[in-house]
């Protein structure tokens, strides 16, 4: 049966989250044998196109971590598609501008709150 390459992605995420780091033969084993080798390592690599994951090379292959706690993945994934957005928009002003316009109050003051220690932690370093 195929796999939606999102699926994938995310069983990847959750085995990266239950062993810590692995090589692309352990995620296929650990995913079932149906899967090529050349498949599983095709997602590895995307997500650490994403910086979702890291690697390190150990001999010939590569072993995979999670760049972030499993539970901080989602929060990370939605911040990459918003400088995606970003970066595919010629006017960032108006994608932040509707960002913001469909904020609830309590998103807005966070966000507040998270742009003045940002502009905190600038002046003093």
């Amino acid at each position: 049966m195929r796999r939606a390459s999102g699926q994938l992605e995310e069983s990847i995420l959750e085995l990266l989250g239950e062993h810590t780091e692995l090589s692309v033969a352990q995620a296929r084993e650990y995913l079932g044998s149906d899967l090529a080798h050349t498949t599983v390592m095709t997602a590895l690599v995307r997500l650490h196109g994403k910086g979702l994951v890291d690697r390190e090379r150990r001999g010939r292959s590569f072993v995979y971590t999670l760049n972030a706690p499993v539970d901080e993945i989602p929060a990370l994934r939605a911040a990459m598609r918003m400088r995606t957005e970003l970066g595919a928009r010629a006017e960032r002003a108006d994608v932040l501008a509707s960002f913001v316009a469909a904020l609830d109050p309590e998103d807005e003051a966070t966000l507040r709150e998270l742009l003045a220690k940002s502009d905190a932690a600038e002046q003093h370093p």
